[in-house]
């Protein structure tokens, strides 16, 4: 959980090792302080999101950030344990989106009746937020957003493309 040394305590759940950096770079950019664990998409992310298994005797993050960008069966298998399950993560899920699975996402195909009705900020957006909001009430503001779905934060362009390199972060 928080503490004032460590800064925010996330956990990334992305097959793109790049996602890390392009995070941590938001972060920095915005002198947010924070731990950030990255997780392959699979059963040990979803232990880690109920706090199961493994991470059964481990604190559970403040946050889960889940590259969503790039949707196939193994993502969006997961992102259904672990944000739209009954035994969903306890800590907001916040996606990190692309047009695709925005679409994916608004349609409803992902869970059904529970399309997602929020529209997704980018994220050094959303980082700004949480660096100028004082942090246990935006934390308490995901909490209540989460009851309605994940929280959606735009993947900028720069880094849709596997291929690609990271490029700097536009503010």
């Amino acid at each position: 959980m928080r503490t004032m040394d460590k800064g925010v305590n996330l956990v990334l759940i992305a097959e793109n090792p790049n996602r890390a950096s392009m995070l941590r770079d938001a972060m920095e950019r915005n002198n947010v302080n924070g731990v950030i664990r990255r997780l392959e998409p699979g059963a040990p992310a979803v232990d880690c999101a109920r706090k199961s298994g493994a991470y059964s005797q481990k604190d559970l993050p403040d946050l889960i950030v889940f590259d969503y960008a790039n949707p196939n069966e193994k993502n969006t298998s997961v992102l259904r344990d672990i944000a739209f399950g009954i035994e969903r993560a306890r800590v907001p899920v916040v996606l990190l989106t692309s047009p695709d699975s925005q679409d994916l996402l608004d349609t409803g195909d992902l869970d059904g009746d529970k399309s997602i009705m929020f529209s997704p900020t980018s994220l050094p957006s959303f980082v700004r937020k949480m660096k100028n909001g004082k942090r246990g009430t935006f934390f308490k503001a995901l909490n209540t957003l989460y009851q309605y779905g994940p929280i959606l934060v735009k993947t900028p362009e720069a880094f849709l493309d596997f291929n690609n390199a990271p490029t700097a972060l536009s503010a």
